[in-house]
């Protein structure tokens, strides 16, 4: 090792304390350890400055992952035999008496319904009572036509041969026997009601025995009664579901004989909303590879960006320029599967793309699509064809977000290897430098305890020779 009173040694790392090795101040052992350690250190910032760019770009591609499931999801909706063009819906000119809802299994067309009376559900009462306490016993009823069956209602009081009115009612309640128990109170007096759980002639609440001093009033229950296109229904229920197939009649009142006109046809409704939802989610994709590869935050002098723009994290990812490509290139494609010529195209529809690649729709064609060619605008997103866009876009959604092998996933799993490969780089390093720092500790401890006695020796040495000196020139003469 080389050294000069200016405290350096060659490579200039200072040494010294002071500012001559003779001096005897040594050196600074801990700061030229750190200094070389510094030094060595200098491969480390390339790979943490790599992590931080890896794992800013996992940031972003597990975004764009969550985003482009859910566009998959979205057209899927639209292109699956179950999905929104399966939807059927039902709408009635008086929906206050007359309400319907229809099921996928609707089959469309329009119908007349004329609701003559309600179905009602049947009760039996007590008579009233200015006491609420009752006498205990059996309680023996039948519904409809049903064998009888006997409530045994217990006393309150042990011995007291009675309970009370909300007492029976709450002890009824718990038996599950078809009824249901309340007490009414009014200026009379109160009563015991037991109200069938069903509706209709046949669910009749009879009360044949009631413990002493309760007898009771049946009043039985009701079917609706209504026609549908002129053919005569009953029904127990105010829900009748199998007068027009696949759909469900809420009946709220009666209709007079005009009646209620219930439509049943295709839910173009839900359809618009979910091409509106594939658009919206196609856009929040194609908006966020826009950015990666433009400009963003700076500002244009004499035609040169400056330096505070900058690009997307994923900017030199070629997964996601692949994607952008994909993106923008398959809402041009046009093709038909041969079962349909209608529409073979998103633009046929009224679905254009912008300038940046964004989707807009045209709800007027979109609506007169649905109206006059139902069917072919279901084939359109339903074809299963090579050449077609439902196709195409399948396939390519099923590339990209496939778990185990699709395009992002395969980006994501190669980015976090190239992450743990930079952890390992460092991790490695600092181990080395952890054992290179004792042993230069070690050594330059040593250089500084020679250092310090570097005076010591020097004067032992001097005197050695001056001593020397003296005994040769005295022999001499």
């Amino acid at each position: 090792m080389s050294t000069s009173s200016s405290g350096l040694v060659s490579g200039g790392t200072a040494l010294v304390a002071g500012t001559s090795y003779t001096s005897g101040q040594g050196i600074n052992v801990s700061a030229t350890v750190t200094a070389i350690l510094t030094a060595k250190r200098e491969p480390e910032t390339a790979w943490t400055d790599d992590e931080t760019t890896i794992s800013n770009q996992l940031t972003e591609l597990n975004t764009l992952q969550t985003e482009a499931s859910s566009l998959q999801s979205a057209f899927q909706s639209l292109s699956d035999y179950t999905g929104v063009f399966s939807g059927m819906t039902a709408t009635s000119s008086n929906s206050a008496e007359v309400s319907a809802t229809a099921s996928s299994s609707a089959i469309a067309g329009s119908y007349n319904v004329v609701v003559s009376s309600l179905a009602s559900t049947g009760v039996s009462y007590s008579n009233s009572l200015t006491s609420t306490t009752i006498s205990s016993g059996a309680l023996v009823f039948s519904i409809g036509s049903g064998s009888a069956q006997t409530i045994n209602i217990p006393e309150s009081t042990t011995g007291s041969g009675t309970t009370t009115l909300s007492a029976a009612a709450s002890y009824i309640n718990t038996q599950n026997l078809g009824v249901s128990a309340s007490v009414i109170t009014d200026t009379n007096g109160s009563r015991l009601v037991l109200t069938s759980s069903s509706s209709g002639s046949a669910a009749s609440v009879n009360v044949t025995s009631a413990p002493s001093g309760l007898s009771f009033t049946n009043q039985a229950g009701t079917d609706a009664s209504l026609t549908v296109n002129g053919v005569p229904i009953t029904s127990s229920s105010n829900q009748v579901t199998t007068a027009i197939s696949g759909v469900t009649l809420s009946l709220a009142g009666t209709t007079g004989s005009s009646g209620a006109s219930v439509v049943v046809g295709a839910d173009t409704s839900s359809i618009t909303s979910a091409i509106s939802s594939f658009i919206s989610a196609y856009n929040t994709v194609v908006t966020d590879l826009n950015n990666q590869f433009q400009y963003n935050g700076g500002t244009t002098t004499n035609a040169s960006t400056t330096a505070t723009a900058t690009n997307g994290v994923l900017e030199d990812d070629p997964t996601a320029r692949v994607l952008q490509e994909q993106m923008l290139s398959i809402i041009s494609v046009a093709g038909t599967d041969g079962s349909s010529t209608t529409y073979n195209s998103l633009a046929s529809l009224g679905i254009t793309m912008g300038n940046d690649g964004t989707l807009s729709l045209n709800s007027t064609t979109l609506q007169s699509a649905l109206q006059s060619n139902y069917s072919d605008v279901q084939k359109f997103f339903q074809s299963t064809g090579g050449a077609t866009f439902s196709e195409q876009f399948n396939t390519l959604m099923t590339n990209l977000n496939n778990p185990s092998d699709g395009a992002i996933t395969l980006d994501i799993s190669g980015l976090k290897s190239n992450y743990a490969t930079d952890k390992k780089n460092v991790s490695d390093l600092e181990a080395t430098l952890s054992d290179l720092q004792t042993t230069l500790t070690n050594q330059y401890a040593a250089l500084n305890t020679t250092l310090q006695m570097y005076p010591t020796t020097l004067l032992q040495i001097e005197t050695l020779l001056g001593y020397r000196a003296t005994t040769t020139s005295s022999s001499g003469s």
